[in-house]
């Protein structure tokens, strides 16, 4: 039986991310993706009755505002839910932005799609339909 993957990202930028690692690129494992901010919201039994018996979560979030104890509580409710195979959590150095210029050969985030301002950048990163090739572009690497 396939290992079922469950994504919770916070913010649209970070799903755009992850469907291309996903589908583009190929270099994280399938799974669906959700927006839902780890750090700042709870996880309740409603928002997981759709997973199916033993979905691994993956939780990316930001650290530059990191609110542990929702974090903390999240990790561990998920832990003691039956449908839930493996908890696995994903800290972003600071933000998306701090790890795209880390993981790439970029030292400002709006050279990775000549945005004019580093404030354009989420934007154009979410309407953006070559986020591989820019990522390749600029060495992008997954280690």
């Amino acid at each position: 039986m396939p290992q079922l993957f469950q994504y919770y990202v916070e913010g649209e930028t970070d799903a755009v991310l992850l469907r291309a690692l996903k589908t583009d690129m190929q270099c994280i494992v399938p799974g669906k993706i959700k927006v839902f901010n780890a750090v700042e919201e709870e996880f309740t039994r409603a928002r997981l009755m759709t997973l199916k018996h033993k979905t691994n979560v993956v939780l990316l979030f930001d650290t530059d505002t990191l609110n542990a104890s929702i974090l903390k509580k999240n990790m561990k409710f998920l832990s003691n839910q039956s449908m839930i195979g493996h908890v696995y959590c994903l800290p972003q150095v600071n933000n998306l932005e701090d790890e795209l210029i880390r993981t790439c050969n970029i030292s400002k985030i709006r050279e990775l799609l000549s945005s004019k301002t580093d404030t354009d950048f989420k934007t154009d990163f979410c309407k953006c339909t070559t986020i591989k090739q820019a990522l390749e572009r600029h060495d992008f690497s997954i280690d």
